[in-house]
């Protein structure tokens, strides 16, 4: 990330007056239109990241460089329901993720987590992703592209009802609406002890998901958990929580695959 605006930076601009007024621009576009006038990007390129722009009416506007989160939230194509911020980097750090590993995931959907799987095991690690609907495909590997991940991640067309090819993987994770259907071919997919993530909308799909491990029984360490997130007003004479409040996205469930090794050191 570099500390000065360049002609082909892609810029994170900020409202003074409304924080909460963000927008993602290319430097290169020229000129940006808001609310309160146009912003002239070309006069920004040279200054550095952090700068407070002014409007042709003197709006102040600040112009800072976007990280992976504004990426996602702000920059990304969104097909299907993505896995936000708050459970994707708590996922990234359970399975333990960093540069070198090798991880596969089903269900790309948009290709935000798949963008936070890349930029964890990046510039030696893998991302392998499969998608079956080819038009969500399309979108995961067009935002896997334009966050410069693309190097990092081998898609694939289809599903794990035919196994998984290229393993065994480091990690794994799973968005797919029938995961309990797959937990032979996860399990099969993995190196011994690899940690699998798993996110799930409804708590029937959960249940459905703890049976069919008690029934396969390969699988160890289970845990389900949610993360609420709730935002506060940062007004120093009148700390309160915002008015609204997004609660409940998606529950998370974590395993470890284990083995049992036979008289002759065979895993079985």
């Amino acid at each position: 990330m570099g500390s000065t605006i360049k002609p082909d930076s892609l810029l994170l601009i900020v409202d003074a007056s409304k924080p909460e007024r963000v927008h993602l621009v290319p430097a290169s576009k020229g000129k940006f239109t808001t609310q309160n006038g146009e912003l002239n990007l070309e006069a920004l390129v040279g200054k550095p990241f952090g700068v407070v722009a002014k409007t042709h009416m003197g709006a102040p506007y600040i112009v800072l460089s976007p990280t992976l989160y504004d990426v996602i939230m702000y920059k990304l194509r969104r097909r299907t329901q993505i896995v936000y911020p708050k459970e994707s980097g708590y996922i990234v750090l359970k399975l333990g993720l960093k540069n070198g590993m090798r991880v596969f995931e089903c269900g790309a959907g948009s290709g935000a987590m798949t963008v936070v799987l890349a930029n964890a095991v990046a510039p030696d690690g893998e991302v392998v992703s499969y998608e079956r609907d080819k038009k969500f495909l399309s979108v995961a590997k067009k935002n896997v592209t334009e966050a410069g991940l693309s190097d990092f991640v081998r898609f694939q067309l289809g599903d794990m009802a035919e196994g998984v090819e290229g393993g065994p993987y480091d990690a794994a994770f799973i968005d797919v609406r029938e995961p309990w259907l797959y937990l032979e071919s996860i399990w099969a997919s993995l190196v011994p002890g690899a940690p699998l993530a798993m996110v799930l909308p409804t708590a029937n799909q959960i249940i459905s998901l703890l049976e069919a491990f008690e029934r396969f029984a390969k699988f160890a360490c289970i845990e389900v958990e949610e993360i609420l997130l709730r935002r506060y007003k940062p007004v120093s004479q009148r700390l309160r929580p915002t008015d609204r409040m997004v609660a409940h996205t998606t529950y998370i469930i974590f395993a470890r695959k284990v083995v049992e090794v036979s008289d002759g050191g065979s895993e079985v």
